[in-house]
């Protein structure tokens, strides 16, 4: 991708008379940058907000990437698609210009690394400031992913955090200490956060359970409920049995029976729920879901976390 970004100035003297602009070999980024349009028109949308990362890269010099700039370069999820291109260092790079916003911040040296020839913050200090300034369900998401892969720990995070600004900062520790490395998916860690909105007891999370054949099964969440069975809380990716299928060469059916049966060992010992994305982009379906299933709640539901900008 690196050698695919280039500036008119090196198109034309490697090879005198070009005009990318004129060319349709070339796809335009940002003024004076362009990219070979076939990697132009396969790029998918993170893939596309890469090449403008690349793109500013090529036309400044030495920026420093952060937010969810710094978490493309570490394919870690960063929600909606960045309205912008995020750098962070120099007090005298304008704020904001030409699709790139900055922020003036005076940095450790272990806030800075290098990532495929580019300038990037930190797992540990990207993440933190991400947290400050996100979602809830997109910076816990983030964090996860992050936990997950052990590519940071909660004290790197925590440390990096207190470097920044104090804006945000209460939110930027919730996200922190709710994360869980445990959790597998973008849609686990929504979930999670969305049971927390909505007042309902923390879950147990990736819990084995033994089914009646002997067969162990490990379910997303298991909610406790006083008394009574518990539930095990599946969060089913948007499309599930159809993408199972593909990925094993099998029939959307063949998924669906083999999650059924599934379903019908799990039931020897608790109740198993299912939700999709538009239960979790929705939360009064998730509500109702869990709701309906009995799973008891510790306080009222608030309003979704706002960023702190």
């Amino acid at each position: 991708m690196r050698a695919a970004v280039r500036a008119k100035r090196d198109l034309v003297a490697s090879s005198p008379g070009t005009r990318p602009e004129r060319d349709a070999r070339f796809s335009r980024l940002r003024r004076g940058i362009y990219v070979d349009a076939a990697v132009a028109d396969d790029a998918d949308r993170r893939a596309a907000y890469r090449l403008r990362i690349r793109a500013v890269h090529v036309a400044r010099t030495r920026p420093i990437f952060a937010r969810e700039s710094a978490l493309a370069e570490y394919d870690i999820p960063y929600g909606l698609e960045p309205p912008a291109v995020y750098t962070t260092g120099s007090r005298s790079t304008a704020k904001k210009k030409a699709g790139v916003v900055h922020a003036p911040a005076i940095l450790d040296k272990t806030d800075v690394v290098s990532v495929g020839g580019l300038q990037v913050c930190s797992v540990a200090y990207a993440l933190a400031e991400f947290a400050r300034r996100s979602r809830a369900v997109d910076a816990v998401a983030a964090i996860d992913n992050a936990l997950h892969r052990r590519l940071v720990t909660k004290e790197e995070l925590f440390e990096a955090l207190a470097r920044q600004s104090p804006r945000g900062r209460a939110q930027g520790a919730w996200a922190i200490e709710f994360a869980d490395a445990r959790a597998e998916s973008v849609g686990e860690s929504w979930s999670r956060v969305r049971v927390f909105e909505l007042g309902f007891a923390a879950p147990e999370l990736q819990v084995r359970v033994t089914g009646p054949t002997g067969n162990r099964w490990r379910v997303d969440m298991r909610f406790n409920r006083p008394g009574r069975r518990p539930v095990y809380g599946e969060f089913d990716g948007k499309q599930k049995y159809g993408e199972l299928a593909a990925q094993q060469g099998r029939r959307g059916t063949d998924a669906l029976m083999q999650e059924k049966a599934r379903d019908d060992e799990l039931l020897f010992t608790g109740d198993p729920a299912h939700w999709v994305w538009d239960d979790v982009l929705h939360p009064e379906r998730l509500e109702r879901i869990l709701t309906a299933y009995g799973i008891p709640r510790v306080r009222g539901p608030f309003a979704e976390t706002q960023p702190a900008a």
